[in-house]
């Protein structure tokens, strides 16, 4: 039986096939879906704790200073500005919030230091880095 007489045969059902894989061909493509947003989600907490990791290289140098602004990591601390593009808006060069802390509240688990701005109207979770290091996705935040 050729595939043309089996749409002919069942026309409903061919018309929901259709629909499912191309459901599932979204699904699979890079950002197509949760898992994309997901994978976003990986990435950018990736490049928010790499940009901690640096600004904490600098305040060691600088009595326990955090930078005033992203720019005084490079090129020191920082090479690839890239790093500062949220895979949730590629379009925008900076895409994290900057707060830097005062320094006796750098290694405190609880003082905010890097979050995409973009993940609450995206993926409906917060992604934060905090002074000490840690950080992760947020959600109900």
């Amino acid at each position: 039986m050729s595939i043309n007489s089996l749409i002919r045969k069942y026309p409903v059902m061919s018309v929901a096939v259709a629909c499912m894989l191309v459901f599932f061909g979204v699904m699979m493509l890079p950002g197509g879906g949760a898992a994309g947003v997901r994978a976003k989600e990986a990435k950018s907490l990736k490049n928010a704790h790499e940009i901690c990791i640096a600004c904490r290289d600098y305040s060691r140098a600088h009595t326990g200073h955090f930078p005033p602004t992203f720019d005084t990591l490079f090129p020191q601390y920082l090479q690839d500005r890239s790093v500062l593009v949220s895979p949730l808006s590629p379009s925008d060069p900076v895409g994290y919030i900057y707060t830097p802390p005062v320094p006796e509240r750098v290694d405190s688990p609880d003082t905010v230091v890097i979050e995409d701005k973009y993940a609450p109207s995206i993926a409906h979770e917060r992604i934060v880095i905090y002074a000490n290091a840690s950080g992760g996705v947020l959600t109900g935040t």
